[in-house]
């Protein structure tokens, strides 16, 4: 029996939809540069695109900057924010967004989730806030909740609800108010 092409027919089973925090990214680029070290190291002749070297070295750089939360997030600290976050019904590409921008400011999480106000109340907002500082922290400061009283005055540009201390002893000592 012969068989015809048209006889064949062929299925995508999965797409491949990936999405990868910048995290991710970072780890997959050193994981390839190490693995074009130790080529050269057995193979000194081996050459590779000087382009290509050039698009891993600077994103590299850029997620390693000071800026970059991926520069010190842990697989350890992202599962965890992102099993807080299955109760509040984001997409997707929203919690990718949260984990590679860490917002620190409802402002901030007003324009990585779509129709924001409609969605969460200031208060959810909040919460999210602090479980995202808690979770997702910044090295060497302290997240605490900001005690009625203690928060922004209408003047201030940008309403933030979660402040770091460098010592959390000194609790009335604010070091820095992140916008």
């Amino acid at each position: 029996m012969t068989r015809h092409a048209s006889d064949l027919k062929m299925q995508i089973i999965e797409k491949r939809n990936a999405q990868l925090s910048n995290h991710e990214v970072l780890a997959l680029l050193r994981e390839l540069d190490e693995k074009q070290k130790e080529q050269v190291r057995i193979n000194p002749q081996i050459k590779f695109a000087e382009n290509l070297k050039t698009i891993q070295f600077e994103v590299i750089q850029n997620l390693t900057s000071l800026q970059s939360p991926a520069r010190t997030q842990t697989p350890e600290q992202i599962e965890s924010v992102l099993f807080e976050l299955k109760k509040y019904n984001l997409t997707k590409s929203e919690k990718l967004q949260i984990i590679n921008l860490r917002p620190q400011s409802i402002a901030e999480l007003e324009l990585i989730i779509e129709d924001c106000e409609d969605r969460f109340s200031t208060e959810t907002l909040r919460e999210m806030i602090y479980m995202i500082g808690v979770n997702l922290p910044i090295p060497g400061k302290v997240v605490r909740r900001l005690e009625s009283g203690n928060e922004p005055t209408e003047e201030d540009e940008v309403l933030t609800f979660i402040h770091y201390e460098t010592d959390p002893k000194k609790k009335n000592i604010l070091s820095e108010n992140v916008h």
